[in-house]
């Protein structure tokens, strides 16, 4: 276990002691899959679950982890009451649990750990550096860098001395990059690895604000090297010899600027002080139970509030244990290496796993086909007595008893032994997708929020406490209602302080009573559950005054298996059309039986056997919907929208205005009555 301090002693960690045990276990597991699921799953299936036993389908999720009530409510108390700042809440935890392992990282093929005390003293040795370079409270320091215990390091020195920080997506453009760090006037940026340090070095005087770089993962490429005037450094020579302690502070000090991933326009900082942050994460330790038991494996970006709050501040609050993934095509293995008890996923990333299971039966015999189904239909009804809280009847007991053992295990091995439950958010999920999972009795938490709320507004439990097709109810700190025009308002502790230097958008956002205006058209039930039913910027309105639910409906078509995305289009235009992206894993029997096996995407996507195919798929569908909702022309898409083309967000939003300035010719063809 690491107890050292600096980058150094953290480099030469030493092997986690139950490396063997992970190993033996991965071995075990990676057997039984080998058996039952074709190598594209193993590698593509990222996040994953473990159903722990019937009655916890029958509990609400405070009972599940055996964990002792009191020092969870002790650990959410301590959050909200008894910390000033979040430099302040990791020095504590520091202090209390030493040497025991806080972060994990796997380095030259083996997990290392690193301990609570050195982190702590590497934190503070840098934040000693930083005030030797002139760093004040209130400045700005910006992290690029992935998931790992060095951007804890940085973020834990700045926090502590007062400056805010402003995490930057590693899967950002150069032009997002340098506005962020423009915008928000950052002196300091750390960067991992030479590539990005190479992204700063590349804007040379373009970032007139940056003083110094910060090279936490130096190669020979980052060292000795500038960007303008600011030098470049390792993490070992900005630290100083002797270590600063975490500085006074209060709760409404600014702790960090996180630029929203707008969908349209360029991203604004959103302004969260210590309070805000500080008092969302005890609402999760609260209502998810998280205690110093819990170990979770961080693969989300730490940049985005979802993760920050929810994977990072709240474990470190409760206690328990971080570990990092390599790599999001290496989180199936690393998630049986390290067996996490909680873990965040974003809902594409379920969907990916749901539509590769679905593969597999589909191309498994009859008989495995009715045994899955058969087995899916059990676990829907049982669903349904979980979710009233009563307990199944005896002979649907039986069955999935059953199924249990023949089929659902068998998806359930894929993802370790320890598994509590998954939450999922970021982003709106699938009511089909919650189904499928929770059939196969993977315990599955949906929250909902926005980064201008810390972020968590609302949370779906275990049990009774949900609700499908709903995000929930509110934490016990947040309060909602809707305008009258149904948008969704929140109000508390954790919302924003405004958007830097943006006041008019402040004013916009947040209304004279604190209440946040969240964008979202919402309904609230008699029990306080919320149901999020549009996105009030996204309505498309059509020249004839109709309005209409661009995401409805491409939720609707997503649910095609033979559609991967697609974007609906129509604001101020007489119809609505859609640019359609094909899923060409699914459309691989297809393609065998027409021919098309083999040939260029662009050809495939030109082909008239696909088009007829999405033609018919798209008049079904168009059966379903009112007149004004008709999908009445389309295009197919030989690309998917991705975030290297801006045409997503870091949460797989898509940005509609990117999209329809990427594919205007399509767009204006499609009206002229061409659609190719």
């Amino acid at each position: 276990m690491a107890t050292g301090a600096g980058r150094a002693d953290l480099a030469s960690a030493e092997p986690d002691e139950s490396q063997g045990q992970n190993i033996n276990l991965l071995r075990q597991n990676k057997k039984v899959l080998r058996k039952r699921f074709p190598p594209c799953l193993l590698v593509c299936v990222t996040p994953g679950f473990r159903y722990n036993s019937p009655s916890v389908w029958r509990r609400e999720l405070m009972t599940t982890s055996g964990s002792n009530p009191d020092t969870r409510s002790s650990a959410a108390e301590r959050a909200r009451s008894s910390f000033a700042t979040l430099a302040e809440a990791f020095d504590h935890q520091a202090r209390r649990y030493g040497s025991r392992t806080f972060l994990r990282q796997k380095r030259d093929k083996l997990w290392r750990d690193f301990s609570w005390g050195a982190i702590a003293e590497a934190a503070a040795k840098l934040r000693a550096g930083l005030l030797r370079f002139g760093l004040k409270p209130g400045d700005r320091v910006a992290i690029l860098a992935d998931n790992s215990p060095e951007w804890v390091i940085v973020d834990q020195a700045a926090l502590g001395m007062g400056a805010i920080v402003v995490p930057l997506y590693t899967t950002s453009s150069a032009e997002e990059t340098r506005h962020v760090i423009n915008d928000s006037g950052a002196r300091v940026v750390a960067a991992g690895g030479d590539e990005l340090v190479k992204k700063l070095l590349g804007f040379g005087s373009s970032i007139p604000g940056v003083e110094a770089i910060i090279a936490i993962h130096p190669g020979a490429g980052a060292r000795e090297r500038s960007v303008g005037t600011a030098p470049v450094m390792t993490l070992e020579s900005a630290s100083a010899a002797q270590p600063a302690p975490v500085g006074p502070g209060k709760r409404d000090v600014l702790a960090t600027f996180i630029y929203t991933s707008g969908t349209t326009g360029p991203s604004k900082g959103v302004m969260l002080t210590h309070g805000n942050i500080l008092s969302n994460a005890a609402d999760s330790i609260e209502v998810l139970d998280l205690n110093e038991t819990d170990s979770t494996l961080s693969f989300l970006p730490v940049a985005h509030s979802f993760e920050r709050t929810g994977g990072y501040y709240a474990v470190m609050l409760a206690g328990g244990t971080i570990s990092y993934a390599e790599g999001l095509t290496q989180v199936a293995g690393n998630l049986l290496e390290t067996n996490p008890t909680v873990l965040l996923v974003v809902p594409r990333l379920l969907e990916v796993i749901h539509t590769r299971v679905r593969r597999m039966v589909e191309t498994g015999s009859p008989v495995r086909r009715r045994l899955f189904e058969a087995a899916l239909g059990a676990g829907m009804r049982a669903t349904e007595y979980r979710l009233r809280g009563e307990p199944l009847p005896a002979a649907l007991g039986l069955k999935m008893a059953l199924y249990r053992r023949l089929v659902f295990h068998r998806i359930r091995a894929i993802f370790g032994n320890r598994l509590r439950y998954l939450v999922s958010g970021g982003a709106p999920l699938s009511p089909d997708i919650y189904r499928f999972f929770a059939a196969a009795e993977v315990p599955l938490v949906e929250g909902y929020g926005l980064t201008e709320a810390s972020p968590v507004v609302s949370v779906n439990l275990l049990g009774k406490g949900t609700r499908i097709g709903t995000v929930g109810r509110p934490l016990p700190s947040v309060r909602v209602k809707t305008a009258p025009d149904g948008e969704l308002l929140v109000h508390g502790p954790n919302v924003m302080k405004g958007y830097f230097r943006l006041e008019q958008d402040t004013r916009e956002a947040i209304d004279a009573e604190g209440w946040l205006h969240t964008g979202d058209i919402a309904e609230i039930d008699s029990d306080g559950f919320i149901r999020i039913t549009d996105r009030k910027k996204e309505i498309i309105v059509l020249s004839g005054g109709k309005n209409v639910s661009p995401a409805k409906l491409e939720n609707k078509l997503v649910g095609d298996s033979f559609i991967a995305q697609a974007c609906v289009i129509g604001d101020r235009r007489k119809h609505l059309v859609a640019l359609l992206v094909p899923n060409f894993e699914n459309l691989r029997d297809f393609l065998k039986e027409n021919g098309l096996e083999g040939r260029p995407v662009e050809e495939i996507t030109r082909s008239p056997q696909l088009r007829a195919l999405f033609q018919a798929r798209l008049r079904e569908l168009n059966k379903q919907l009112s007149d004004v909702e008709a999908i009445v022309g389309f295009s197919i898409l030989s690309e998917p929208f991705t975030q290297e083309n801006g045409e997503l967000t870091p949460t797989l939003k898509l940005r509609r205005k990117v999209i329809q300035q990427h594919y205007r010719d399509r767009i204006e063809a499609l009206y002229g009555g061409s659609a190719d």
